[in-house]
């Protein structure tokens, strides 16, 4: 969730406070979002980042108004969409499921905030815990921290792992990698290019990257640092670059290596650079079989594989699905 680090910028450039964070700690059945979701609301009225698809957030709005002009600190509201019937704010969520909302109001940076955005830039992971419910177990104030020791979530309490997000190096700058960039830059991973050709790796033409490199392939590879979060995709449409790209690139065994273009092409780069075909794990074509033609929909069939390989999902429709959609 890349909402928790914008939030955490917006806390630190931000000079007006008290600020609200609605944070989504208990599901219940079905809901749009996982617990963990967070909504930063301004006094001004302004948001950042969504608890539901919609439907909850004119609602958690008006609880945030009255919050902020109230004596308390803290707000857990809940929200009750079994019923079939449910015509709750005009909506008809019918969501079958009841969820928990914490709203805490801050009067300054938190330190949380401060460590969510150095984690951040050094690409390191970092755990929060939100007591929405206080016990016997759990005696200490209501909201959000920074977890301290091994995560240990009693009842009442959310644990939360913010992990850097995903990395997708992009080797190739052509026209269609333009529209890769702008895809996943859309769906909050960062995206980096690196080309050998000056014409083409310029950041002008990539808007959406953040960081163009223009160095040989020969040498690409060792101008990125590369984590469990970091993938890699080859689409430079020239052989003499994906082949020494191959060469380097497999044997570092990424969570995700990609290879456009067709099969036996791919078959042939492998054995030419060492490999056997057969036993290396290389998405070629990649891409989910979705359709469509040009930059954008093989942008989008890009995109939608390494989502669906990430969370270790088959990518069949979810109408065929019988299980909750998001597993716990």
């Amino acid at each position: 969730m890349t909402e928790i680090f914008t939030i955490a910028q917006i806390l630190r450039a931000e000079g007006a406070f008290p600020q609200i964070l609605a944070t989504l700690v208990h599901v219940q059945g079905s809901s749009y979002r996982r617990t963990g979701a967070r909504r930063l609301i301004s006094p001004d009225g302004a948001a950042t980042g969504s608890i539901s698809g919609g439907c909850l957030e004119q609602d958690l709005q008006e609880r945030a108004t009255a919050l902020l002009q109230s004596a308390e600190t803290y707000d857990l509201v809940t929200y009750d969409t079994q019923s079939e019937n449910d015509l709750l704010w005009g909506t008809g969520t019918g969501c079958h499921g009841i969820v928990k909302i914490l709203l805490e109001k801050l009067h300054a940076f938190p330190p949380w905030a401060h460590s969510v955005c150095a984690a951040h830039a050094q690409r390191q992971t970092v755990t929060l815990r939100t007591v929405w419910q206080t016990s016997e177990s759990e005696p200490n104030t209501l909201g959000t921290s920074l977890e301290p020791g091994e995560p240990v979530a009693p009842p009442g309490v959310l644990i939360q792992r913010i992990a850097p997000p995903l990395h997708v190096v992009i080797f190739g700058a052509g026209d269609d990698a333009i529209a890769l960039s702008e895809l996943v830059h859309a769906i909050g991973w960062e995206n980096s290019i690196c080309d050998p050709r000056p014409e083409f790796a310029r950041p002008k033409r990539f808007p959406r990257a953040d960081r163009v490199i223009n160095i040989p392939e020969t040498e690409a590879v060792t101008a990125f640092t590369w984590d469990d979060q970091t993938t890699a995709v080859v689409m430079t449409h020239h052989y003499r670059f994906d082949l020494p790209l191959l060469k380097v690139l497999v044997p570092m065994h990424l969570p995700f290596l990609g290879l456009l273009g067709p099969k036996e092409r791919g078959a042939r780069l492998l054995r030419d650079a060492g490999f056997d075909p057969a036993s290396i794990k290389l998405h070629n074509p990649i891409g989910l079989d979705l359709g469509g033609d040009g930059p954008n929909a093989v942008a989008l069939s890009i995109v939608a594989e390494i989502q669906a390989h990430r969370h270790g999902r088959n990518a069949q429709p979810l109408s065929q699905r019988d299980r909750p959609i998001h597993d716990v």
